[in-house]
């Protein structure tokens, strides 16, 4: 099945919608992509669509469901030793089909006494609020009943992050929405529900880290008694109910407005956030085959919306949006509005967030158009106007001995740091690349202390300085090194060339943005 005959029908605007709080959470992440929430909302409401249009799910990475789980398992383990829990893991199974817990839930709120307190753990939430029937699994409910018989519930989402983020405090909002649902069903009083996210601290926090989580981890033990663990009760818990409401819940929130949009009217943008999506590969197939404007290297999404008002929804159409000026113009290189298409010219050109982009965006194009379709697009072999590229020229007259560095870096989310260092030193003669050398290093295991994080850097550094050291040497022209000069003077006559002095951070800042420094 292709695009042109994929569709998935509209929702009901009135009936009852179905969506976790999990989802919601990554539509968050996913910078609000509203065709992931699209798409969700259609699973929930039993459509097919992904083995029919012939493409699979992009599950989570093994590692990070593993180590999500392995901190779970912790801290319930400590917890268990702690005091009373309830895990329904252990007792329903770990099945996706397993039972609703809103009833236990209720029957251990009455059942609990003046003073006592019980952990409930994994619980299984399946609530109606405003016409959507909401599902998920609360990590932790700890139910308190004070001297004076007053219900106090705390519910609390477990993360194997070093951080508390916007996300997790909306998630813990929705589950205290549809606790709150679930008890006055059943007729149990309560005071106001509070929310809160467990985490864990980082391993080797700096002086000034260590000021900040100290009331967190004093926190976890006054409320917990744990050890080694971070809790950070939300301190306006209403801010995100109101948000819930706002994306969901509400009559016009952006769910039900995307739930009743044509599914090829819901917007969407292929970025870096599409990496960690579920409907990764259909986005892609989808825009290849219906040449989507997504595809267009540079072009954001506020980009392409603003093409679309204006009736550019495809590669081709906006290729196609002008012509080459003709051959015995002034410039030929120019780029004049199509036959029949200046209105649409204007259109754009007179929005703020295109038009001073508009002829960039044609050419890049042409250039799709003519690379990827081969279809015989006339397009040049370069965008003009871009403006000056980042890294200095290297040509036989200017910074012809010049060594250029190309870096890269991986961050490990889970622990904050940085696992990964790459570079590429690319050594030129005479204007023209003449050797290169990869210089590339890895923690050994997780990044888990600064000690780590500390060497990685010292030891790449170390790599690094020797290789751009052998390369130019051997870039030069005669075997002797010589640092990269350039032509220019400053107005008093005095010669400039490129700083080695402040390795490796001032070099490569100014390598990158073409800044001199005047040498001794």
């Amino acid at each position: 099945m292709n695009a042109a005959l994929l569709s998935l029908p509209v929702l009901p605007a009135n009936g009852p919608l179905r969506l976790t709080p999990t989802d919601v959470t990554r539509f968050v992440r996913l910078e609000q992509c509203e065709r992931f929430l699209r798409f969700r909302l259609a699973e929930r409401a039993n459509q097919k669509f992904m083995e029919p249009y012939g493409v699979g799910a992009q599950r989570l990475a093994p590692l990070l469901s593993l180590s999500g789980s392995t901190f779970e398992q912790g801290v319930e383990a400590d917890l268990a030793a702690k005091g009373r829990c309830v895990n329904y893991v252990a007792i329903h199974g770990n099945s996706q089909s397993r039972p609703a817990n809103d009833a236990e839930v209720a029957a251990e709120a009455r059942a609990l006494g003046p003073g006592e307190t019980v952990t409930l753990l994994q619980v299984r939430l399946d609530s109606a609020v405003n016409n959507w029937q909401l599902r998920g699994d609360v990590d932790l409910v700890r139910l308190s009943r004070s001297a004076g018989g007053v219900l106090q519930i705390l519910i609390t989402d477990m993360k194997a992050t070093v951080e508390a983020k916007v996300e997790h405090r909306l998630q813990v909002a929705f589950y205290r929405l549809m606790l709150e649902q679930a008890l006055k069903d059943a007729g149990v009083g309560h005071e106001p529900i509070q929310t809160a996210v467990l985490f864990r601290p980082p391993p080797d926090p700096a002086p000034e880290d260590e000021e900040a989580i100290k009331p967190l981890r004093e926190a976890a033990k006054a409320v917990f008694e744990l050890d080694g663990y971070l809790l950070e009760v939300v301190a306006d818990p209403d801010a995100y109910a109101r948000s819930a409401h706002d994306l969901v819940l509400g009559d016009g929130s952006t769910a039900r407005r995307v739930a009743a949009t044509p599914f090829e009217d819901v917007p969407y943008a292929l970025s870096f956030k599409c990496d960690d999506c579920l409907y990764n590969e259909f986005c892609m197939k989808w825009s290849v085959e219906t040449e989507d404007l997504s595809l267009l290297p540079y072009a954001t999404g506020t980009d392409k919306d603003a093409l679309r008002r204006a009736g550019v929804t495809t590669i081709q159409s906006l290729a196609t949006l002008k012509d080459f000026a003709p051959a015995d113009s002034a410039n030929p290189t120019d780029l004049v509005p199509a036959p029949g298409r200046e209105a649409q010219v204007r259109q754009i050109a007179a929005a703020w967030s295109v038009g001073h982009r508009l002829d960039e965006l044609v050419h890049r194009a042409k250039s799709f158009r003519r690379a990827v379709r081969g279809d015989g697009t006339r397009a040049l072999a370069y965008i003009p106007g871009k403006g000056n590229s980042t890294l200095p020229v290297s040509t036989p007259d200017l910074n012809p001995n010049l060594v250029w560095a190309f870096l890269d870096a991986q961050v490990d989310h889970l622990e904050g740091r940085v696992y990964l260092l790459g570079a590429l030193v690319v050594a030129c003669r005479d204007g023209k690349p003449v050797a290169r050398r990869a210089v590339v290093r890895l923690t050994a295991g997780p990044p888990d202390t600064a000690a780590k994080e500390r060497e990685l850097f010292v030891g790449w550094t170390r790599d690094l300085v020797q290789a751009l050291t052998d390369l130019a040497v051997s870039g030069a022209a005669d075997g002797e090194p010589r640092p990269p000069r350039s032509t220019s003077s400053s107005s008093t006559g005095t010669s400039r060339r490129w700083c080695w002095r402040g390795w490796p951070a001032t070099s490569l800042r100014s390598c990158h943005t073409r800044r001199r420094c005047t040498t001794s």
